[in-house]
């Protein structure tokens, strides 16, 4: 059974700028069955997965994401 967590993702057509006001934000349901690793970074979180070749930017950090997964 797939394990499905709510995640905000970065939309790809967004405006790379720092300003976080022209960023917006998908909210998706990810299979954290797919996940291979999730890794901190400036802004986002990097979720990368077994079928994308670069990761989804996620807006939720690392402990956020671990207290949607359990």
């Amino acid at each position: 059974m797939a394990h499905f967590v709510k995640l905000s993702v970065l939309d790809p057509g967004h405006d790379d700028a720092e300003n976080k006001i022209n960023r917006k934000y998908i909210p998706t349901l990810l299979n954290m069955d797919l996940v291979t690793h999730i890794e901190p970074s400036l802004i986002h979180s990097l979720v990368f997965t077994k079928n994308t070749r670069t990761p989804v930017r996620v807006k939720e950090n690392l402990d956020e994401i671990l207290k949607l997964c359990c």
